[in-house]
């Protein structure tokens, strides 16, 4: 046995050359690099009018700075469940203080590149809860207003609080007498804006204070009978303005001798009824000279309490921009300058140059951050439109339920997808200058050009350019149009109605609503050559959508299949499906709908391909496949997949919780009693009274192996075959390739089920000028039952070089060379392994259990090419198999199966964000960190998308910061704990299945041809290992130094066959485990998989069944 044993370890699990090691280095690695779309749950907004920087936080402690599109820079609070709930840019100086809601105060410093935090101060007790920040002039303080109505200072180099207190008892003090109440909260903080050691003091209950520091008493005191929300300069100093809870505001003089009367009576611009507060209001100047008022809030409490908005008023223009979420903040900037930030030569020396609550600056645009969306309206703009957004644009306008990266999209479809939007988009947008323009964006080679498709939950198809770091919106195609119902009606709303009181303008994209929930995009494929565009919905429709360049009108035409049509007793309980819009349908410039498909029964396509060299579209459900001829627009063939005993109809209805509990209870007694049987007919059958002789034949068989090794395997739970779901379509796939025989190539159609069955169609499609006249058609060549009948995810044809085989049109466009010539193989992907088969035999060539190896199932798997360059200058290129689990991990198999990287990607409590995931050919990724958000991933060395950016500073401002006290994180990096595992680890298993394979086009010699070997199994051997950690300590060195020893068993014999120790030292502390490794793994691997599950260690368990 021992020799035995040898043997395989001899013979597996050799390690990479060092100059194959190298090149891994060089093709893979792992990084979360740029963020796309708006924060999530934003909660601060700051400006910084010098630099021309923007600011946001969020309640998940993110913060992120924007300058010009590329100028991204992102920090990250160590406490995520801190909320940041105020930001403030010492102006100029490339240093901002965020104030998180644990009543932290964090100082960042953007070190040309990067965003670090340099100090973090917090204040203990409620007295101290800070409720109101002013940063000096100066920049060198920070003036604190709190809860319980002191004023502290804080030094902003040393971080530490001064002993310049101002209590609010001395201010009371030189009150007026009839004031006697306490004042409440410090609301507001304001420098004066021609002397800077004045400064504005607005209390929660409605008293304002101008208190002059230098000999600490007040010079003017201004009594309000309402609840104070804001205080804001006017002008030169003269006057100021106070907004009030109740929906009104006061403007106040302040003259040479002491006054507490308001200069106007108050405002309340939506009354006389009661009204909600004005948070925040701003007085401002517009480009010509007039004077603009800016507020939020002050709705009627009655009639639009419900309403979000900021008001704008300039003479006799009035407008209340209404927003769908709640506005958090907003701020105006000054014109954009012709380089689009200036850069100051000397420091500008009052608060009226520098601060955003002062007056002197001209308003030419308004930024307002709401809690989904930012919203930028130019104010230089006769109609005060908004300006088109470069990036922070919602993707979630309406929810996304589906996304396709598309890699090299040809120029004359991008250009064409670019002049759409626009002309979709005219006059909606103020084509002025963006006015966040800080920053400077390094110059890149010119990538090809990457496209985003999200499909959204109201029937809409958004494109944008995912090329940068800047995630651009280019074109919004929507499908709702081309159907007719009571639900899906145009938006009637009253804002069309001149004479409406309060005005208001509706502003944003954000529009979560759904008028039929029928309409949601559930699979959306872009064809980057032709530009072709295949929308798969949820009420099983399928639309075939052309790229024009003119607007058009014409009748969609139609196609109807029932899948179902082979089963007469199947009754569809769901939906109903969409009903098309009769007659001739106009069209404007972009995409337009030429057919549209309809499945009976309407279930939700699951699963869609397209292929524009055939033109055939083919779609999957859960009820089975339709395959169409997008030509002619008619239907070639559908294939019923479901059960035929099965006429409940997956999909219709939601899963039953009281039969699956019933069915689960009855499939756990059933494995208990089978296992039981078996164990019994083990013990029985050594004895002389077997049976039958064969049986026996078997039995010792598996007893003498079980004897010999244990098993390396996860045991994985038997699937059903009665599996309701199981007739889900889950892929489906083109590919011109040898299935009937070796010498000639056919076009076929390849589909997956979610039991685990594979069929195998050819495609007779005539030659390009017979297309027109002859018809395609099809039949089912193949069928394969996978063993361990887990649902289908991926299916991909290699060639004789195990490279995919090209897209369609690739080759004809000379984008791709022609396949090589060799066998070909078909990897299948299942949620358990990766297959590959040799074709056209079918025969097993070989295969990788992930499931039984790790644990996981896979989630999502997408072929990528990698390059790095190579001896020579030459340019070195692999194509690689990726995968995502549904732990969260990337893996990346080269095409023989050999893991070449393992890296966490997402967390695994993440699941909206694993099933969300979609790859690039670049061996890029994207997937939903949150609602509203895209995280960016690679695995390539080479092709990494991050912020090639910096900021450059004025020498006043360098000098004011000093030397950088440390080094900074890069840009956009989030240094995670990755484990590093040895790559190229043999994951090839010897053990091949023979799936069930079932051959349609050869001749029925036999009564049956249904090969299934599935006792010809090649068993291999299996270690458990026994690992002890022994950490050592160096009395030089007061670090611990870890040893390991490591000891391979088996179940028959408990000598030591393998030790490996890595370094001898005192035994302090020992940890020991057990782990289940493929047999003939190397020691150093063995290693290595110990230090990733050190503690605690356990042997591995089967996961527990998923539910659909």
């Amino acid at each position: 046995m021992a020799g035995r044993m040898l043997k395989f370890i001899r013979g597996k699990g050799q390690q990479p050359s060092a100059e194959r090691q190298k090149l891994q280095n060089e093709l893979f690695a792992f990084r979360k690099t740029v963020q796309h779309g708006f924060p999530h749950r934003a909660s601060a907004l700051a400006w910084d009018p010098l630099l021309r920087l923007a600011a946001l936080g969020t309640a998940t402690g993110a913060l992120k700075v924007y300058g010009r599109p590329g100028v991204e820079l992102y920090g990250q609070h160590t406490n995520p469940d801190s909320a940041v709930t105020q930001i403030h840019f010492i102006p100029g100086t490339g240093r901002l203080i965020s104030l998180c809601d644990d009543n932290s105060l964090h100082l960042w410093e953007i070190n040309e590149k990067s965003l670090v935090e340099l100090k973090s101060h917090t204040f203990e007790g409620k007295n101290k809860k800070i409720s109101s920040i002013c940063v000096e002039s100066s920049g060198k303080n920070l003036l604190l207003g709190t809860e319980g109505g002191n004023i502290y200072t804080l030094d902003i180099n040393t971080f530490t609080v001064n002993e310049d207190v101002i209590y609010q008892d001395v201010v009371m003090q030189n009150c007026p007498e009839d004031f006697k109440v306490n004042p409440g909260a410090v609301e507001a903080l304001c420098e004066h804006p021609k002397v800077p050691t004045r400064i504005l003091i607005g209390y929660n209950r409605g008293l304002a204070v101008l208190w002059d520091r230098v000999s600490s008493a007040p010079t003017h005191t201004f009594v309000s009978n309402q609840q104070l929300e804001s205080l804001c300069w006017n002008d030169e100093g003269e006057h100021f303005t106070s907004s009030h809870n109740d929906g009104s505001y006061v403007t106040w003089e302040v003259a040479g001798a002491a006054s507490d009367r308001p200069l106007k009576e108050p405002i309340t611009p939506y009354g006389p009824y009661p009204c909600k507060a004005i948070s925040k209001f701003l007085n401002r100047t517009s480009v010509d000279g007039d004077e603009i008022t800016i507020y939020a809030g002050g709705m009627p409490r009655a009639s639009y309490s419900d309403k979000y908005t900021v008001t704008v008023q300039q003479g006799e223009k009035h407008v209340a921009f209404d927003f769908t979420s709640r506005v958090i903040d907003f701020f105006t900037t000054t014109p954009v300058p012709p380089d689009g930030v200036p850069l100051q030569e000397d420091r500008p020396n009052t608060p009226a140059q520098i601060q955003v609550q002062t007056v002197n600056q001209v308003a030419a645009a308004l930024v307002v951050l709401a809690e989904e969306e930012l919203v930028v309206i130019d104010l230089c703009d006769a109609r005060w439109r908004p300006l088109r957004l470069p990036y922070l644009v919602s993707v979630h306008a309406s929810a996304v339920t589906t996304a396709q990266l598309v890699d090299a999209v040809a120029h004359n479809v991008y250009d064409n997808i670019v002049a759409a939007g626009e002309q979709q988009t005219e006059n909606v947008y103020s084509e002025s200058q963006w006015p966040i323009s800080g920053g400077c964006v390094e110059p890149t080679e010119a990538a090809e050009r990457q496209l985003l498709l999200t499909g959204h939950e109201d029937g809409s198809v958004r494109f944008w350019d995912v090329t940068g770091v800047a995630m651009t919106p280019l074109y919004k195609y929507t499908t709702a149009q081309l159907f007719s119902g009571e639900e899906i009606g145009e938006h009637n709303d009253s804002q069309n109605d001149e004479e409406e009181w309060p005005p208001f303008r509706r502003v944003g994209s954000f529009d979560p609503y759904s008028d039929d929930p029928r309409l949601g995009v559930k699979r959306v494929i872009l064809c980057p050559l032709s530009g072709m565009l295949t929308i798969g919905g949820a009420a099983g429709h399928i639309v075939i959508a052309s790229l024009k360049t003119t607007s058009n009108t014409a009748e969609v035409k139609s196609i109807s299949v029932n899948i179902v049509s082979d089963r007469d007793g199947f009754v569809w309980k769901g939906h109903d499906q969409l009903t098309l819009r009769s007659g001739a349908l106009t069209f404007p410039q972009g995409y337009q709908a030429t057919a549209v498909a309809q499945l009976s029964p309407p279930a939700a396509v699951t699963a869609l391909a397209a292929q524009w060299e055939w033109g055939v579209v083919c779609a999957g459900t859960a009820h089975g496949l339709a395959l169409f001829d997008a030509l002619h627009a008619t239907p070639l063939l559908h294939k019923c997949t479901l059960n035929p005993h099965d006429h409940s109809g997956a999909g219709d209805t939601p899963i039953s919780r009281r039969k699956s509990f019933k069915k689960s209870l009855r499939e756990s007694f059933r494995r208990l009693r089978k296992g039981r049987s078996q164990r019994r007919q083990t013990t029985t059958s050594s004895s002389p009274t077997s049976p039958t002789q064969p049986a026996k034949k078997i039995l010792d068989k598996t007893a003498e192996t079980d004897a010999d090794v244990k098993p390396i395997e996860r045991a994985v739970e038997a699937r059903s075959t009665d599996d309701a779901f199981g007739s889900m379509v889950r892929c489906l796939y083109f590919a011109r390739t040898f299935l009937i025989n070796t010498q000639n190539s056919t076009p076929t159609l390849w589909a997956g089920t979610n039991n685990g069955t594979v069929y195998a169609f050819t495609l007779n499609v005539p030659n390009t000028n017979k297309r027109k006249e002859e018809a395609v058609t099809c039949q089912l060549a193949k069928e394969i039952q996978l063993k361990h009948r887990a649902p289908v995810i991926g299916i991909t044809v290699l060639d004789g070089a195990s490279v995919p085989l090209p897209d369609p049109l690739e080759v004809e466009r000379g984008v791709s060379p022609l396949p090589e010539p060799g066998t070909h193989r078909v990897v299948i992907t299942s949620e358990e392994q990766f297959k590959v088969f040799t074709l056209p035999s079918l025969k097993p060539h070989n295969k990788y259990k992930l499931t039984a190896h790790e644990g996981a199932r896979v989630r999502r798997c997408a072929f990528a090419w990698f390059e790095c360059g190579g001896a020579g200058g030459e340019k070195h290129r692999e194509w690689c198999l990726l995968c995502l689990t549904n732990l969260g991990d990337c893996l990346v198999l080269s095409p023989d199966l050999r893991r070449q990287l393992n890296a966490a990607a997402v967390r695994k409590e993440d699941i909206n964000g694993i099933s969300s995931l979609c790859f690039s050919k670049r061996g890029e990724a994207l997937y939903l960190h949150s609602s509203s958000e895209l995280q960016r991933i690679t695995l390539s060395a080479t092709k990494v998308t991050i912020a090639q950016c910096h900021i450059i500073l004025s020498p006043w401002a360098a000098a004011l910061r000093g030397p950088p006290e440390e080094t900074p994180l890069t840009n956009g990096e989030h240094k995670e704990e990755v484990p590093e595992t040895a790559h190229d680890v043999t994951a090839a298993s010897a053990d091949i299945t023979v799936d069930s394979v079932r051959d349609h086009t050869a001749p029925p010699p036999e009564p049956e041809l249904n090969i299934n070997l599935q006792n010809s199994q090649v068993n291999t051997s299996s270690m458990v290992v026994k690992t002890t950690t022994r950490t050592t300590i160096n009395e030089n060195n007061a670090d611990g130094v870890t040893s390991t020893m490591t000891t391979t068993t088996s179940n028959s014999t408990t000598e030591n066959i393998l030790e490996h120790s890595r370094e001898e030292g005192v035994i302090t502390r020992i940890e020991t485990g057990t782990v289940t490794v493929p047999a003939g793994t190397d020691p150093k691997l063995i290693l290595e998989m110990f230090d990733r599950q050190r503690s605690p260690l356990a042997a591995p368990v089967p996961a527990p069944a998923e539910t659909r």
